[in-house]
């Protein structure tokens, strides 16, 4: 298991996005061997204003079970990000 913590900030038709792809212990506990899992998580979210992120409103959000898969999917939307609009993945508002 992989710890990670990848943030990026894109520029999309002239607005800011915060990428944010990170790497959480499960803590449901349920089971008592979900106290050792972790997931990774990529999550992007709109800045307002050059400095105000919007954290309660995240536009897209998606959970890998491996690291490579999380770190694949970050670097993707990095370098393509237009995509994410595009295609529709993100929750624009």
């Amino acid at each position: 298991m992989k710890e990670i913590e990848l943030k990026n900030i894109i520029f999309v038709n002239g607005k800011s996005y915060l990428v944010s792809t990170i790497s959480m212990k499960i803590r449901h506990k349920f089971f008592e061997k979900d106290d050792n899992l972790l997931v990774y998580e990529t999550m992007v979210f709109e800045i307002k204003n050059d400095s105000e992120i919007l954290y309660s409103k995240p536009l897209y959000n998606e959970r890998y079970v491996t690291a490579d898969e999380a770190i694949a999917e970050h670097g993707a939307i990095v370098q393509d990000s237009a995509r994410l609009f595009l295609n529709q993945k993100c929750k624009v508002n």
